[in-house]
């Protein structure tokens, strides 16, 4: 055991070392390219850095397989120029119970990134949004998700109106149990507006056989003034796109939190297939990180000269960079509808693994 804590200290050393670099890579990178975009907002480097900091965590959640891979090829490049591997199989453990406590370590990175990252990527992401509306000036999403429905917001002229819908259908030009509220300048509800079926149209809201009541301060009892009515109208500025757009991204929403928004937007009557397959991807992250490790290790814990270890080093790259990209691929097919979520998510972590261990096997062999 103590031989193969070793090589876990080992493998967790060189992982440490290679997501620092890469994490401050990600935020320079990112502290650019803020610079870049929002220079014309008025956006300074402090401003640039302080976004790149919100936004950084995402990025390296995403690019957890590659620094799990590099951490491998760099863990494993270490024992074959120091001979500590051949020393190992000199004394009768073979490669595959050497590599099995890395492995293991890449699998508990795995849950960790699952369990603790996703949460604290999310948190970012919601503040590095609003933080990013401040900075530019820019109108975010007008739909709000809770458990009853969702929320709906536009500027008037003469103040705003919010829209609340049991549901809508899957373009986002029809809310069914809509409530329409009326407020001035000074926040004051002045009037209501319940229809079952409101219709979005381009520049207009029509809402058909509901019921109007009167709410101002000069009405005592709305309900005696209130009228029915077979059709109304009021303009808006919400497009259909926007409805679509405006509910949480994915990478956004907690684990924690994954079913119950999951549950939200379904019975809001919008497609679940992007979150469903974000929660997939969480849920397989720990395969994949593994079978990255192994990738790293397969090509590498070999007692070869340096040009034959600068050969195998590429092919790895090679190798772990092709499988992230399938990952990517198999991603946007999922969210496109194109294949099952099963097959988005969790194909490319087996297909990973088993390509990693059977490539492990073959050169333990050979």
């Amino acid at each position: 055991m103590t031989l193969y804590l070793y090589f876990a200290r080992r493998f967790l050393g060189a992982f440490l070392r290679v997501f620092a670099v890469l994490t401050l890579l990600i935020f320079v990178i990112e502290t650019l390219e803020n610079i870049r975009s929002l220079s014309k907002h008025g956006v300074d480097f402090a401003q640039a850095a302080f976004l790149a900091a919100f936004s950084s965590p995402e990025l390296v959640l995403q690019a957890m397989p590659i620094i799990v891979m590099l951490a491998g090829l760099t863990f494993c490049v270490g024992l074959a120029r120091s001979n500590e591997f051949v020393v190992t199989r000199a004394v009768g453990v073979s490669a595959l119970k050497a590599m099995t406590t890395p492995a293991l370590s890449a699998f508990a990175l795995g849950l960790a990134a699952m369990l603790f990252l996703n949460p604290l990527s999310a948190f970012f992401s919601i503040h590095h949004d609003d933080l990013r509306e401040t900075y530019t000036n820019a109108d975010r999403g007008a739909v709000s998700f809770s458990e009853d429905g969702f929320w709906l917001r536009q500027k008037d002229l003469d103040g705003h109106t919010v829209i609340h819908a049991e549901s809508a259908n899957s373009r986002g030009t029809s809310l069914r149990g809509a409530t329409a509220l009326k407020f001035d300048v000074e926040g004051q509800l002045v009037s209501r507006l319940y229809s079952r079926t409101a219709i979005l149209r381009e520049g207009e809201w029509v809402f058909t056989n509901g019921k109007f009541w009167h709410t101002d301060r000069n009405t005592p009892n709305p309900e005696s003034t209130s009228e029915t009515f077979e059709i109304r109208r009021f303009d808006t500025d919400i497009t259909p796109e926007q409805i679509l757009e405006g509910y949480p991204k994915p990478q956004s929403v907690p684990i924690w939190d994954k079913w119950s928004t999951i549950r939200a937007i379904g019975e809001a009557g919008f497609s679940t297939l992007p979150h469903r397959i974000h929660l997939n991807m969480e849920l397989s992250r720990p395969l994949m990180l593994m079978a990255m490790m192994i990738i790293g290790a397969a090509f590498t814990l070999k007692n070869a000269r340096m040009g034959n270890l600068g050969v195998s080093v590429f092919l790895a790259l090679i190798c772990g960079f092709s499988l992230y990209f399938l990952q990517n691929l198999a991603m946007t097919l999922g969210e496109a509808g194109e294949i099952p979520v099963f097959a988005a998510a969790w194909a490319p972590p087996l297909a990973a693994f088993l390509f990693a261990v059977g490539l492990f096997l073959r050169f333990e062999d050979g």
